[in-house]
């Protein structure tokens, strides 16, 4: 049944990249969007044989964690149906009624946790959800995460298209095929919905104003903040900066980057003076905590037994909860994000192919580098808005996150816009009459 339900849920998704207009109009054949989704599956098949086989501690894989966790929730549908919708939507379902549920369940909420919002909820409530269609089958949960996720990696493409429209192979290379990407980005995980919001935001973002786009942007924004909340910071800025760009036509673009950075950090610093959203650089603080805790095995779940700890810990400078200490913090950040693990950390399977894809990210960063286009013709405020975001979010992965594994998956949804950013600079006449034989390739 498991496999049967596999390929009928492929064969049908199939259908639908082949028939559906936001498919159609990507600029990529159907067979050629059938190969990057059917690819995207095995990688995500992959993964569950990884963490089912290679490593089998069940308690511990973030895999199955929240997918166990949802078998609560689902099993609320047969007796309570109203229990369930609640707990699905998170409405009026924070009562000790609710208790019953939630303290079957490991990590809907965590104990020594310091307060802040549980982003495993959304995982835990898309399982829950799934479970409608899958009968409980893990595999079948990772074709339906593999789709999503593959909307929103087209919807990025599709984002990024007009301005390279001379280097369409590159950047399906940037945005499908990152190994990082393909592995982490097709499992049943923050990142896979991640990918989905955040694409379908920019795509809708980009679009002109309807109410259909207004509610789309709407739902996606709550959906990445509900899932990731410093997504939010850190593609906020970028954001900001084109709305003013595209509403004013402004010709001065480092100028009005500069000033919406700078009206940004004095608005984030100062939002907890004059309402009641908590501090940004407070929350920061406080996830640093809980994620070190977590990471040295403080950590204790629903039932109170204890989290192990976590394998490749490194050590990151404490995080207090001020401008000046982010500032500080920001170069280690960004360094352990962008360059780590060592080659003499590079001491599992896991950790191999990390290293590996950061080479590959820095030498195809040093061609384009080297051969770009000239100052004049590169799109300025695309490279702003997506080196910005890469780098926003790396420094904050990196200020709270002392876990290396965990900072290999957690940068994956910035990585396509690392190396868009790049590809936006790269002349690319110039590389290949330096270099004849990428002719071939590129």
């Amino acid at each position: 049944m498991q496999l049967l339900l596999i390929l009928a849920y492929t064969s049908f998704f199939i259908f639908l990249i082949s028939k559906l207009p936001f498919f159609k109009t990507s600029g990529i054949s159907a067979r050629g969007l059938s190969f990057l989704f059917v690819l995207k599956l095995l990688f995500g098949m992959l993964l569950w044989a990884v963490y089912t086989f290679y490593y089998p501690n069940r308690a511990t894989a973030d895999i199955y964690k929240y997918f166990d966790d949802s078998e609560v929730l689902f099993n609320a549908l047969k007796t309570k149906p109203v229990d369930y919708f609640k707990m699905l939507l998170g409405i009026g379902n924070d009562t000790p009624a609710f208790d019953a549920y939630y303290s079957n369940m490991h990590y809907w909420s965590k104990k020594n946790s310091i307060g802040s919002y549980n982003d495993g909820h959304t995982v835990i409530r898309f399982n829950a959800f799934i479970r409608l269609f899958s009968l409980g089958f893990y595999t079948v949960h990772t074709v339906f995460i593999c789709f999503i996720s593959f909307i929103g990696l087209t919807a990025i493409y599709k984002v990024f298209l007009p301005f390279l429209e001379d280097k369409k192979k590159e950047l399906i290379l940037a945005v499908f095929l990152l190994p990082s990407v393909l592995f982490w980005g097709s499992g049943v995980l923050k990142e896979g919905l991640l990918l989905f919001t955040l694409g379908l935001f920019l795509y809708y973002f980009q679009q002109p104003f309807s109410w259909k786009t207004f509610c789309i942007c709407l739902a996606t924004a709550v959906l990445i903040a509900v899932s990731k909340f410093y997504v939010w910071l850190a593609i906020f800025p970028g954001l900001l900066f084109l709305f003013v760009i595209r509403s004013t036509g402004s010709q001065k673009i480092l100028l009005t980057f500069t000033l919406v950075v700078v009206i940004t950090i004095v608005i984030g610093t100062t939002i907890d003076r004059y309402t009641s959203i908590q501090n940004p650089l407070v929350t920061l603080s406080q996830k640093q905590l809980e994620f070190n805790s977590l990471a040295t095995g403080q950590n204790q779940d629903a039932n109170y037994k204890s989290i192990p700890a976590a394998g490749s810990r490194i050590s990151i400078p404490a995080l207090q909860p001020t401008l000046l200490s982010f500032l500080k913090n920001a170069p280690i950040a960004l360094w352990n994000v962008l360059v780590r693990p060592y080659p003499t950390e590079m001491n599992s399977a896991m950790m191999i192919p990390v290293g590996l894809e950061n080479g590959l990210i820095f030498f195809i960063s040093c061609l384009c580098l080297c051969y770009r286009l000239p100052t004049s013709q590169i799109k300025w405020e695309y490279v702003l808005f997506c080196f910005s975001l890469v780098i926003i979010q790396f420094v904050i992965i990196g200020e709270t996150t002392p876990v290396l594994g965990a900072i290999a998956r957690y940068k994956v949804p910035a990585l396509p816009f690392l190396m868009i950013g790049f590809l936006l600079m790269l002349d690319k006449e110039k590389l290949v009459g330096k270099i004849p034989v990428l002719k071939k390739l590129i």
